[in-house]
């Protein structure tokens, strides 16, 4: 029964954040008071994804690593190059949001998405393992590189949030399986995972609701963008696999990212119009799992 209601919340995840964002357009106070604890129930989510983490598993799955050296180069770089090409197009603001989205690592949600849509989560929880376990460096330097002439940052500053927020997690659900807890959290960790995201979304999109709203043309024609941009990277990572599983596996690790930490990042350090891209990913990331889901029923 336990396994069936597992299955249940991964496979409806999507409906659930759907669901958490319109509590949050139309009882946008329920969310506001979030905004305190919204560091901790992202760190507790990380450590609940990451009890599945093998280090041993992990470093015998980099033999033959050449394809997911390739996802990982999708992931930071691709949709950020083709951002920066239409730099002109954008305000700073949404400009480095942009960047600070589509350059987040790759997120843990991809492990079992691949495992409901019939990919290889070991592969992606390789990918979505080294993905957030470098992003202190690659994004403050991704950011850096493309939007310091556009908007004033301090990369260090975004790092060292990103480190406190990613990697101390990863670091503790090592440990917690180390010690031989992991396991015995692990088999609830999905569903209390779902419970915390339906938290953080509420805490993150309220205090931007009247951003997206203020401007709504703009939000709409935002919201297309970012969908090439995730459509792009999917497609990059589908075409890179050989047989049917390798193909969804990099190709749902290449364009399902950790938007929420995007988002967070973004409100931290800079304005709720900076984060605006982030949660307009989040929205469109996970509207696109509906035909994706169908489109595999149909195959299945």
């Amino acid at each position: 029964m336990l396994k069936g209601a597992v299955y249940m919340v991964k496979q409806y995840t999507w409906l659930i954040i759907f669901i958490a964002i319109a509590v949050s357009f139309c009882f946008p106070f329920l969310g506001l008071n979030l905004k305190p604890i919204l560091s901790y129930l992202l760190m507790a989510m990380m450590f609940l994804s990451c009890l599945d983490i093998n280090a041993k598993e992990v470093l015998e799955s980099l033999t033959g690593f050449n394809k997911q050296i390739i996802v990982l180069l999708i992931v930071h770089f691709a949709s950020p190059l083709i951002v920066l090409f239409l730099k002109d197009y954008f305000s700073p603001e949404i400009f480095l949001g942009l960047i600070l989205a589509s350059t987040i690592p790759a997120g843990r949600s991809a492990v079992f998405l691949c495992n409901i849509y019939g990919g290889e989560p070991t592969k992606a929880l390789v990918v979505t393992s080294i993905s957030n376990i470098i992003s202190p460096v690659i994004v403050p330097l991704v950011a850096w590189v493309f939007a310091r002439t556009t908007i004033e940052m301090n990369p260090i500053e975004m790092g060292s949030t990103i480190l406190w927020l990613v990697v101390v997690p990863i670091i503790a659900a090592i440990i917690a399986r180390w010690i031989g807890i992991g396991k015995p959290l692990s088999k609830y960790s999905p569903s209390l995972s779902v419970g915390i995201l339906f938290l953080i979304i509420m805490g993150i999109v309220s205090p931007i609701r009247n951003v997206v709203l203020a401007d709504l043309s703009r939000s709409i024609g935002l919201a297309m963008f970012v969908v090439f941009l995730i459509v792009f990277d999917f497609s990059l990572g589908f075409l890179l696999g050989k047989k049917y599983s390798e193909k969804i596996t990099f190709a749902i690790s290449s364009s399902y990212k950790n938007y929420t930490l995007a988002t967070l990042v973004a409100l931290s350090l800079f304005n709720p119009l900076t984060a605006l891209p982030a949660i307009l990913y989040t929205i469109a990331n996970n509207f696109l799992l509906i035909p994706l889901q169908l489109i595999i029923a149909r195959k299945k």
